[in-house]
């Protein structure tokens, strides 16, 4: 199936067959944005969720996502939170903070030791 991006007002939502797979919001401050991501996080979503969470780092911006709504996030995906977390380390500004991680999810990240290198509350 093709990924639509529906725009509406201060967010925008990608969806997968008129399941939502990526929700961005706008900041309620200027310091904090907040994208709620649920769904499955598949390879042929990375391409959407690696240049939106680039762009907020390159911004400098405090990024947080709530993955309480998360089914499944793909080794690419993944690979994106780190790659994320890098590039704000080098341009040392900003924050990446994952928040209301499932418990499976939490596992896979242990199991790769990405949980010691991320911020997750």
């Amino acid at each position: 199936m093709a990924l639509k991006m529906v725009i509406q007002g201060d967010s925008w939502s990608l969806l997968d067959d008129g399941v939502t797979v990526l929700t961005v919001k706008e900041p309620e401050d200027e310091k904090e944005t907040v994208l709620s991501v649920s769904g499955s996080l598949r390879s042929d979503t990375v391409l959407y969720f690696k240049d939106e969470l680039a762009a907020l780092a390159t911004m400098g911006a405090d990024v947080v996502l709530d993955f309480s709504e998360l089914k499944y996030i793909s080794n690419a995906c993944q690979q994106a939170l780190l790659t994320t977390q890098q590039q704000m380390d080098s341009l040392n500004k900003g924050s990446l903070t994952l928040r209301n991680v499932p418990k499976e999810i939490y596992k896979e990240f242990e199991r790769i030791n990405l949980h010691e290198l991320l911020m997750i509350e």
